[in-house]
């Protein structure tokens, strides 16, 4: 049974739509009500959000204009806070956002998008087109990671 067939869609939310999810899966030491990182509320920052016919989120994530920490080019799109309920991993819905992410992102002039992705998801995003860029590097409270990115031209 796909996400589809099960009414789940895919649409743009604001800023705290799904940010308790993110906050569970992504920072559950950081204090709720915080924003989870810089430009999460830009006007710039696009949200999307994988909703069952109930409304609530199974998966989120954003993409906002940033460039690449090594090599910033125009047009670079950072995708960030990519968060799907444990329980509903490998279900295709982290998927179905990362492509409306990329969408969005290409539809608005973005040449390319990156993330740091944890060492568990890298598996998804290499899935997803996107290439290791250098060794894995931690990232301070939060753990291990890999620059990834993903041309969109």
């Amino acid at each position: 049974m796909s996400a589809a067939s099960t009414g789940v869609a895919v649409r743009a939310v604001d800023a705290g739509t799904g940010r308790e999810l993110r906050m569970e899966v992504l920072r559950p030491h950081q204090p709720a009500g915080e924003p989870m990182y810089p430009l999460e509320e830009a006007s710039s920052t696009a949200h999307y959000a994988a909703l069952d016919p109930a409304g609530e989120v199974l998966s989120v994530g954003s993409v906002m204009p940033d460039r690449h920490p090594r090599e910033p080019r125009e047009h670079d799109w950072r995708v960030r806070g990519m968060a799907t309920r444990p329980a509903l991993r490998g279900a295709g819905l982290g998927g179905m956002v990362l492509a409306q992410l990329e969408r969005h992102a290409r539809e608005h002039g973005g040449a390319r998008v990156w993330c740091n992705a944890r060492r568990g998801a890298r598996r998804f995003y290499e899935g997803a087109g996107f290439e290791v860029e250098g060794g894995e590097f931690e990232i301070p409270d939060i753990g291990p990671h890999f620059l990834m990115s993903k041309p969109l031209r």
